[in-house]
């Protein structure tokens, strides 16, 4: 991207980023965000995959709110995935990690009419995304199974793609290279985490050099046009 390009973009990020306290649909994710962070003695057997498992499907149990506090989408990275999916106004949405689903539920409403389908591989998140989903009043297509299984189900092109999953550099490449093709002219795949560790960047670096494309760093989400 040019240097006006992306001074336009960051202006644009900033302007919906203040538009948060007056955004009643911010505010409602915000809520019930701070609700489960502060929620006491709630705990959960899940079902590890990716980067942290020590086996595939290795079992631990959580609290939900350290689940909140650690690796749900916190508030301020929320604003900036709605700000960048506003930006581009997509019909077609997928997403590599759902989690208890806030990052859906940012998606979901800075596209509300969009087509929005998430991949969970851990049963029990799924089922607390399931949760908050009817609680907003939102309807992605839930997918539960690794990313592997359920991507070669899903069919057809992509506006925005999503991946904050799987904290793994060669996975991030991996699944990047195989997903990238599939996106809509004028479409945007978002890696999220890519400073997340430096086999997390040495993926990103990786990844910009095979591909070759218009790409920017926006935080902590390295971003691909095309």
């Amino acid at each position: 991207m040019g240097l006006a390009m992306s001074e336009a973009l960051w202006r644009f990020l900033m302007w919906w980023v203040r538009r948060e306290s007056v955004s009643p649909e911010l505010q409602g994710i915000l809520h019930l965000y701070r609700r489960l962070r502060s929620a006491k003695g709630y705990m959960l057997s899940v079902e590890s995959f990716g980067a942290k498992a020590p086996s595939p499907g290795a079992v631990r149990t959580i609290s939900l709110s350290q689940i909140v506090r650690h690796s749900a989408t916190p508030p301020w990275k929320g604003r900036l995935l709605y700000a960048l999916t506003h930006s581009i106004r997509p019909e077609r949405i997928l997403e590599l990690g759902t989690n208890i689903g806030f990052g859906t539920l940012y998606l979901a409403v800075a596209a509300p009419t969009a087509e929005i389908h998430t991949i969970e591989a851990a049963p029990s998140l799924a089922e607390k995304a399931r949760q908050h989903f009817r609680l907003m009043g939102i309807k992605p297509k839930l997918h539960i199974g690794t990313f592997s299984t359920v991507l070669p189900t899903l069919s057809g092109e992509w506006d925005l793609i999503y991946i904050d999953g799987d904290h793994r550099g060669q996975a991030l490449f991996e699944y990047t290279i195989q997903l990238y093709p599939r996106l809509r002219s004028g479409g945007l795949l978002i890696c999220d985490d890519i400073f997340w560790s430096r086999d997390m960047y040495a993926g990103w670096r990786h990844l910009r050099q095979h591909l070759r494309v218009p790409a920017k760093v926006i935080g902590p989400f390295g971003l691909l046009y095309k």
